[in-house]
């Protein structure tokens, strides 16, 4: 049979192959939508799990008071602080590396570490309270130090102190850096003028130190214990209580501003 003088073979030809062209570039379609979705869709495929923001590492650095040694509640001030940040911001992972009796010079050498450098690196906050040992020598109420050993047991303090700002900014340049003042566990004794004086000095040489660095914030508590601080103070008449640390912790999540 003939159409138009054609064979009818040629039509079914022509036909036969316009169809495979056709299912060839619906394949071809389907094909190219898959592979160049959408960024977002593809994104959410390919990445299962988000890496946790930076800013939920709290990480607490120094001696007996990050241990929370004192406190009848075990919480110190580094729990306190961390229940009000996830309060206020959600999940917070916190890391508490506070050593019982530490020095700013133990302490320097501690953030040397390089695991302790990971988590320097990782941290959205750092707290650090040090200085009280090297001041009090473990309890020492400063009646056998003369002027001129408290001089160089300042400017030692003052050395190492740069050190560890010096060595945390080197780490990390953005987190901020809340260092907590010195009290004075001896205002109700009768040398309390002196070591009062003392501890005041020490103070002011962390607000001159902290001045050279970004994002460094003195946390002052020297006024909690100054009047009453039977109050605050352990039985150990050296350590914060339970209410001490409160007021720490107040103080801290003040300058955090997450009151």
């Amino acid at each position: 049979m003939k159409i138009k003088g054609q064979p009818i073979w040629v039509l079914f030809s022509l036909v036969t192959a316009a169809c495979l062209g056709l299912l060839l570039l619906g394949f071809f379609l389907a094909l190219r939508e898959n592979v160049s979705g959408s960024p977002s869709s593809l994104t959410k495929s390919s990445t299962p799990t988000k890496e946790p923001s930076n800013k939920t590492l709290f990480l607490a650095l120094g001696d007996s008071l990050t241990r929370g040694t004192g406190d009848s509640s075990g919480q110190g001030y580094v729990t306190r602080v961390r229940k009000t940040l996830e309060k206020n911001e959600g999940s917070m992972s916190v890391i508490n590396l506070g050593i019982k009796g530490q020095t700013s010079y133990q302490l320097q050498s501690q953030i040397k570490q390089p695991k302790v450098g990971e988590f320097l690196k990782k941290a959205g906050r750092i707290s650090i309270t040090i200085g009280g040992n090297d001041l009090f020598r473990k309890g020492d109420s400063l009646k056998t130090l003369d002027g001129k050993q408290a001089i160089l047991a300042r400017q030692a303090y003052e050395n190492n102190l740069r050190q560890i700002l010096t060595i945390i900014r080197q780490k990390n340049k953005e987190a901020p850096v809340f260092l907590i003042g010195l009290y004075n566990p001896f205002g109700d004794l009768g040398d309390h003028k002196e070591t009062s004086a003392e501890v005041l000095k020490w103070n002011n040489a962390m607000e001159t130190i902290a001045q050279d660095y970004q994002q460094i914030v003195v946390v002052p508590i020297y006024d909690i214990f100054q009047l009453h601080p039977k109050s605050y103070l352990y039985s150990d008449r050296f350590h914060p209580n339970a209410a001490g640390y409160d007021y720490i912790a107040e103080r801290l999540l003040q300058a955090m501003n997450q009151e």
